[in-house]
């Protein structure tokens, strides 16, 4: 409640361009409870420091606006570089190709929040590759509110997996809670060589509709490139079952596989293999709560 009431006096000050008109009331108001409290008497005195509460009240606002501004600006830079990353992918095509596409969904508990793994693998094919492209979502569209609450790690993987260093990389949230992910190489790998990314994602509600409200959500990736091998997995919660049907896809159809299986701790686990994934074709299953 206290966040979403921040947040609207946040847009009321951006809308308005109320902080000139709040700082001048500021100053004022600091005037004036410095004399009260030096000249008047109880009254007056009791009066300053109300005025003082105002004035601390003032100053949260324009912290509010502050703040406010610079998320704008922060959002409105991401933008631009999600802009001119695509701008260049598409003028220049992709300097790799992919290799291995591996995603994971862990369901924690009823309120389906979700740690989420994803390891790529790509071959060089084009010098001066600085950047690689990538995209998540869930299957509903998530209020803004929970977004703040993701956390997403991005890492390179050394030979036999080992985890490497962190990686920069640059997150903006688009429409329907999906989110474009830039992720950012210190140096340009050589062409020919096969790097591994692994990325990492606490998404708390991801599947709020599948695991509170009974609803069939479905798991699905779709890719701008053929890809050799592609594999979702999705892990419910102990004593979580569920029905399931494929996506994209008929039960017999060569080169997709829709299983089910049990992990070591008992909980039910489903998955998609593909194999020669064409691009631009949504692929996955959907899962209903039995």
């Amino acid at each position: 409640m206290l966040k979403g009431f921040l947040s609207r006096i946040d847009d009321c000050l951006a809308r308005e361009d109320a902080r000139p008109v709040i700082k001048s009331v500021a100053g004022a108001v600091l005037l004036s409870a410095i004399l009260g409290l030096v000249l008047g008497d109880g009254v007056v005195r009791a009066v300053a420091v109300a005025a003082l509460v105002l004035l601390a009240l003032c100053s949260v606002l324009l912290l509010i606006g502050a703040l406010g501004f610079l998320r704008r600006e922060v959002d409105s830079q991401r933008g631009l570089v999600m802009r001119y990353v695509k701008e260049l992918a598409d003028r220049d095509g992709l300097p790799y190709r992919f290799i291995k596409w591996e995603e994971s969904s862990v369901i924690l508990n009823r309120r389906g929040d979700s740690l989420d793994t994803t390891t790529v693998r790509v071959q060089v094919i084009d010098g001066g590759m600085l950047f690689m492209r990538l995209a998540f979502g869930s299957g509903w569209p998530q209020p803004a509110r929970h977004r703040g609450k993701v956390r997403l790690r991005v890492r390179k993987l050394m030979i036999g997996d080992r985890p490497g260093l962190n990686l920069e990389r640059t997150v903006r949230w688009v429409k329907d809670g999906k989110l474009r992910l830039v992720i950012h190489f210190p140096e340009p790998p050589r062409v020919g060589e096969e790097i591994s990314v692994v990325v990492e994602c606490d998404w708390p509600g991801k599947s709020m509709p599948l695991m509170r409200e009974g609803k069939a959500d479905k798991f699905t990736f779709r890719f701008s490139r053929p890809v050799p091998y592609a594999r979702y997995q999705i892990t419910l919660p102990e004593g979580v079952d569920a029905v399931c049907e494929p996506h994209g896809f008929a039960e017999h159809d060569d080169g997709f596989h829709l299983g089910r299986a049990t992990d070591e701790q008992g909980r039910t686990r489903f998955y998609v293999d593909g194999v020669d994934v064409v691009a631009h074709r949504e692929l996955g299953v959907l899962l209903q709560i039995i």
